[in-house]
């Protein structure tokens, strides 16, 4: 049985009535987005594309213009709807950058070397902002002011309804630097606590806009952060107590075309439909020192993706407007104000860069679930087929434009909506449906067809110090060995690295795979070899040799087949490291080669004749 509805609006179609009533968001298994990829089975004629937020004509609607607001930074905005008082609450960054700020503060502190206030305001509309006169820091001996808590830097707050304890209602966490996070709790979100030190952050996460909020799904705290390892990266924690933290490693970065040039610097993440949303901060190092919000979205909070990576939800305005230079999006749970989700965020004219730049308050916003959509791609118009669904009740699409959808019968209790998007339209999401299968499962690797070998082998040999490569920390010929000695302070392992060749191994190689080789030797025997292969010079992924060391140079050797997967390569002894992409991807991107004795190797220098990377033809089938 198929059942057609055909839908023609210039608003968004909603479960619903719009609604003149500013409302927060409720998370439902049953509210499905068309950016999940688990919804969409297949698509004809249609592209999915991040939504086009409205900014408000009255931007900015808080400017930093007080004494004590000498430098607000990077904002960070944190946003509450409070329905009871039916008023916005906000708490945002402000930093101390200069010395005479500095002073006049009530006995003055620094964390970095500037000081750090939290502060606070409200509103009714969302448009007009008041800062109240607190009276609890003073700031030139004038308590007259909005600031609620000090010492506190890249704070996040939020509100916990569920927690019983109301001395717990409002949580915030922030860091005083790497590895060094703080909570605090308040019963009203003015009147802060102490400051505690949690447990189980690792040295590397923190210094960006920290956010946490308790999972509705699972009851557990989350708290996203950034992760540096040389670049920075997004990581995910969870706890039960919200004192005692379990780390996870990288949940999202940057891609292997990115490189360091544009890194993921904050992540603020909430709940949405069936899942989680996340406005992602891009800073773009490379590019002036840029900041934009992109979208990215998870199934479960641990998976995450770039809904269309290198494309802004959120981008810079024009050169020297209000946000011309950074942007980051609110940290809180989704609102929806006469049917249109409201998002904040703080617009600076500056880039990224110092600690004296300040930002303001800003607000856009989108239709209801217009966060990402499928539009046509051409004249025809375009179909969207989805994934098996499970009614809860009468089904409404999201969207604008003219669109129509098919209920398709599989079973008795099982559906599948054949969506028909007309050019011009875009369709966002579908409310009274849930997935028949929950399931995530990472993109499916094509399968791998070795081609004929191209490049039998590259070479580096090390005569003398070849163009290219180094040592940690130095590199040096070893005279009549043809060899090079490479030589590091005592305490730290040495190692060379460099390029055999940079590209496709894939393509320039051909065959199956390839085999790395170096000829090595050790002061003394016994040590192992291990070879590591970067995806440019970003991340890599490592292998130890089974072979040792003896007294004079010998051969060691590891094999890498281009067709495993992630599984495949790590069953073959390989180790992906905290930041590595894909095995596959990272043979398509292959950079830097480091190799190094290792294992039972205690030794301040070893010697290197020669590095090899060698086809390996395919298997006769």
């Amino acid at each position: 049985m198929t059942t057609a509805f055909k839908t023609t609006v210039l608003l968004t179609v909603f479960a619903g009535t719009l609604s003149a009533q500013t409302v927060q968001h409720r998370p439902a298994r049953d509210h499905l987005l068309l950016l999940d990829r688990r919804v969409v089975e297949s698509v004809s004629g249609a592209e999915l594309t991040v939504g086009t937020p409205e900014r408000d004509a009255r931007n900015p609607l808080l400017p930093s213009d007080r004494p004590w607001e000498n430098a607000t930074n990077n904002y960070y905005p944190n946003l509450s709807w409070d329905p009871a008082a039916r008023q916005w609450k906000l708490w945002y960054k402000d930093v101390l950058a200069d010395a005479d700020a500095i002073a006049k503060m009530d006995a003055p502190s620094t964390i970095h070397n500037v000081g750090w206030y939290l502060l606070y305001a409200t509103s009714t509309d969302g448009i007009q902002w008041e800062r109240p006169a607190l009276g609890l820091h003073r700031f030139a001996d004038d308590a007259a002011n909005n600031i609620l808590a000090r010492d506190c830097p890249n704070a996040g707050v939020f509100r916990d309804d569920a927690d019983p304890d109301p001395s717990r209602r409002y949580k915030m966490v922030h860091d005083v630097g790497l590895g060094k996070p703080r909570v605090r709790f308040s019963t009203d979100g003015i009147h802060w606590g102490d400051a505690l030190e949690p447990t189980g952050f690792k040295p590397t996460q923190g210094d960006t806009h920290n956010n946490a909020f308790r999972d509705p799904w699972s009851g557990k705290f989350l708290w996203f952060t950034k992760l540096f390892l040389g670049e920075r990266l997004v990581t995910r924690l969870e706890s039960d107590d919200f004192l005692h933290w379990r780390a996870d490693g990288v949940v999202l970065r940057s891609s292997i075309e990115e490189g360091r040039a544009s890194q993921t610097y904050a992540l603020t993440v909430f709940p949405y439909a069936n899942g989680y949303l996340g406005y992602l901060m891009m800073y773009h190092v490379a590019g002036g020192r840029k900041v934009d919000c992109e979208l990215a979205w998870s199934p479960d909070s641990v998976h995450w993706e770039r809904v269309a990576p290198g494309h802004p939800l959120l981008a810079n305005g024009p050169d020297a407007s209000y946000d011309s230079g950074c942007i980051y999006a609110q940290a809180g749970p989704p609102v929806l104000e006469n049917g249109r989700h409201v998002l904040f965020y703080g617009g600076s004219p500056t880039v990224h860069s110092g600690w004296k730049r300040s930002g303001a308050l800003c607000r856009a916003t989108l239709p209801e679930d217009g966060f990402a959509g499928y539009r046509p791609t051409s004249a025809s118009g375009a179909e969207v087929v989805t994934t098996l669904l499970r009614p809860t009740g009468e089904i409404r699409l999201t969207g604008k434009g003219d669109f129509t959808f098919t209920q398709q019968r599989e079973s008795t209790e099982l559906i599948r909506l054949k969506i028909r998007i007309q050019p011009g339209a875009v369709v966002y999401g579908i409310h009274g449906a849930k997935l028949a299968d929950e399931a995530f499962h990472p993109r499916k690797e094509t399968p791998f067809e070795p081609k004929p070998v191209q490049t039998r082998a590259a070479r580096v040999g090390f005569q003398s110090v070849p163009e290219g490569w180094k040592g940690a920390d130095s590199m040096e010929s070893a005279p009549g060995a043809g060899a090079v000695t490479i030589t590091r302070k005592a305490g730290l392992r040495p190692f060379a690295y460099g390029t055999v060749f940079a590209g496709d191994w894939t393509q320039h190689f051909g065959g199956k795979g390839v085999r790395l080789s170096a000829r090595v030797r050790t002061p003394k025997p016994g040590a192992t070899v291990r070879f590591e292969i970067f995806a440019k010079d970003v991340a890599q992924w490592h292998r130890e040799t089974t072979e040792r060391t003896e007294n004079d140079f010998a051969n060691f050797s590891v094999e890498a087949d281009f067709g495993w997967t992630d599984d495949q390569a790590r069953a073959a002894g390989w180790v992906r490291s905290a930041l590595g992409f894909g095995w596959r991807e990272t043979l398509r991107n292959a950079g830097r080669i480091v190799v190094m004795p290792s294992g039972a190797f205690v030794d301040d220098h070893f010697d290197l004749a020669e590095v090899r990377v060698e086809a390996v033809d395919p298997e006769p089938k």
